[in-house]
C-alpha cells in the first residue's frame, strides 16, 4: 500500500529545516554523512523525517480510529525541538498524539535524568522508531541508540528528485527569466545529432512530492537479534543478483569443489543462513588488494545448500553449479547450470550497526496490531 505524500504534510517540516539551516553559521554538521552541508544538502538529509507524520496521520492513526469507531480529530506530533542528540540523549521519532486538540505526550524531556538521558517515556504510551529507506536498496540497518523497547516501523520511501520546487516561488520564475535562458542559434554550426538542446520550462507546482510504503513494522530488539551486527570500520557485503554464465567452466578447470553448506549456518531463529569465517576466504584469493577491511557478508535464504556447488570466485562474486534446482534468495538456480553469484559492498561502518536484506525483513515479528491496539486505547480514553 503506497502512501503519497503531499505538499501540505511536509510544511511544518520544510520550515523546521529551514530554521535549523539558518541558524547554523557555516551549515550543519551531520552525523550520518560527517561533513557540513548547505541548505540543499540539509533538506536531502532531513527529508527522510517526512514519513514519520505521513505514516501515521495516514496509516496507523486511521486504523486505530476505525478498530475503535470513532470520529475524534487525532493527528501525530512529531519532534520539532532543537538539540543536540549526544547530550540530550536520543528521543523517540513520534512525540505523542493530539486528540481533538488535546496534546497526549509519549515521552517527555527531563534534564535532572541521568547520563544525559533526558527523554523520559510515558506509561502505557508506544516508543517508536521509524526508519526510512530511500530508493532501490538492498539493505535495511539500525544502529542501537538505546532502541531495545520501542517499536520499529520500517518505511520504502519514493521521493521526487525535484521535490523541493513546489516550495518555490514560482512569481519569481516568470517569462522574462526563461527569455534569458534562450541560448541563441548563433552558438549552434551544426545539431544534427541533438544531442543539445534549450533549457525546458520548470513546472512548480506538483503537489504530489512521492510516496511511503510501510515495509514492516516490529520491534528495534526483534530487528537486532535476527540481524547481522558489524562493529566499527567493518563493511556490510550484500548478495546483489544471480545471472546464468554462457561462458562454461569444464570440471577440469574448477578452481573450487565445495557446497555452500560448507561456508554457512541455519539460523534457527530466522530460517536464513549466516557466513562463516571461511567464506570470506573465497573472495579474498581473488583479491589483489592488500590491509583490506573485514567484510561481513548478510544473512540469506538459500534452499539446498548442500546442492549448491562452488566452482569458483571472484573479487566480487561466486561461481555456483547446482546439483539440483535450488533457490538462493529468491534467484531460481536450474540443476546443472552454470552461475554467477553477484555480491556488493557499502562503506565501513561508523559505529556498531545492524543489517539486513531488505528482501528478507519477512523473517522479522509483526507487531503492527499491538501498535495499534495501543493508539486505538489513548484515543479512547481522551
Amino acid at each position: 500500500m503506497k502512501l503519497e505524500i503531499k505538499q501540505q504534510d511536509t510544511i511544518p517540516y520544510v520550515y523546521f529545516v529551514s530554521s535549523m539551516a539558518q541558524q547554523s553559521k557555516s551549515g550543519m554538521f551531520g552525523s550520518l554523512s560527517s561533513k557540513s552541508d548547505l541548505v540543499g544538502g540539509i533538506f536531502d538529509r532531513w527529508i527522510n523525517i517526512i514519513p514519520e507524520s505521513v505514516s501515521f496521520n495516514k496509516y496507523f492513526i486511521p486504523k486505530a480510529k476505525e478498530l475503535i469507531n470513532t470520529d475524534k480529530s487525532v493527528e501525530v506530533i512529531s519532534d520539532f525541538f532543537m538539540y543536540k542528540p549526544n547530550k540530550v540523549g536520543i528521543a523517540p521519532d513520534v512525540f505523542g498524539i493530539k486528540v481533538d486538540n488535546k496534546t497526549l505526550p509519549f515521552v517527555k524531556y527531563d534534564d535532572t535524568r541521568s547520563k544525559k538521558d533526558y527523554w523520559e517515556p510515558q506509561a502505557n504510551c508506544p516508543q517508536v522508531e521509524v526508519k526510512s529507506f530511500f530508493g532501490s536498496k538492498f539493505m535495511v540497518s539500525l544502529r542501537n541508540q538505546h532502541y531495545e523497547n520501542k517499536f520499529l516501523v520500517m518505511i520504502e520511501a519514493n521521493i521526487n528528485s525535484d521535490y523541493l520546487l513546489s516550495y518555490f516561488d514560482k512569481t519569481l520564475f516568470n517569462k522574462t527569466i526563461e527569455e534569458k535562458l534562450l541560448m541563441p542559434d548563433i552558438f549552434i554550426i551544426n545539431n544534427t545529432k541533438k544531442l543539445i538542446s534549450q533549457t525546458k520550462k520548470v513546472i512548480f507546482d506538483k503537489d504530489n512530492l512521492g510516496t511511503i510504503s510501510i515495509l514492516k513494522t516490529t520491534t528495534a530488539k526483534d530487528f537486532m537479534d535476527k540481524s547481522l551486527k558489524l562493529l566499527k570500520g567493518e563493511v556490510p557485503k550484500y548478495f546483489k543478483e544471480a545471472k546464468e554464465r554462457k561462458q562454461i567452466i569444464q570440471p577440469d578447470k574448477y578452481e573450487i569443489e565445495k557446497y555452500m553448506i560448507d561456508y554457512c549456518d541455519y539460523q534457527n531463529n530466522t530460517k536464513l543462513y549466516r557466513f562463516k569465517k571461511e567464506w570470506q576466504e573465497l573472495f579474498k584469493k581473488s583479491s589483489k588488494a592488500t590491509n583490506e577491511k573485514i567484510e561481513k557478508t548478510l544473512d540469506c535464504n538459500i534452499s539446498n545448500p548442500h546442492k549448491i556447488k562452488i566452482i569458483g570466485s571472484t573479487q566480487n562474486s561466486i561461481i555456483v553449479m547446482p546439483d539440483e534446482d535450488s533457490l538462493f534468495n529468491g534467484k531460481k538456480l536450474k540443476a546443472k547450470k552454470q552461475y554467477n553469484i553477484y555480491f556488493s559492498t557499502f562503506g565501513a561502518v561508523s559505529n556498531e550497526e545492524y543489517f539486513m536484506l531488505k528482501s528478507e525483513i519477512s523473517c522479522l515479528e509483526n507487531k503492527e496490531k499491538d501498535l495499534v491496539d495501543m493508539l486505538s486505547q489513548i484515543i479512547k480514553k481522551n
